[in-house]
């Protein structure tokens, strides 16, 4: 019997200028087992054509640490998306 992978769920909590491009402050995402950080990116970029746009200025963070694309994903975790900030 072949082994099946259980989907996960994560929480994407939107600061900024990144809430407005998802229309939300907490998205819940079901991603496959095993997925990254990247593959959330690539999930919410596929929903939310303004944030695909501006993808590449986007921070992640986990806890209290910016965040690789590489990085995998454990069921129930949140991840922080942080715009790029302007000031003068």
């Amino acid at each position: 019997m072949a082994d099946t992978l259980e989907p996960m769920r994560i929480t994407v909590e939107c600061y900024g200028a990144s809430q407005r491009w998802c229309g939300a402050e907490l998205i819940s995402l079901e991603l496959a087992d095993g997925a990254t950080v990247g593959d959330a990116l690539d999930h919410l970029s596929e929903r939310f054509g303004e944030l695909a746009r501006r993808r590449e200025t986007i921070a992640v963070a986990i806890g209290d640490g910016i965040v690789p694309g590489s990085r995998p994903l454990d069921e129930g975790e949140r991840l922080a998306l942080i715009p790029p900030v302007s000031g003068g």
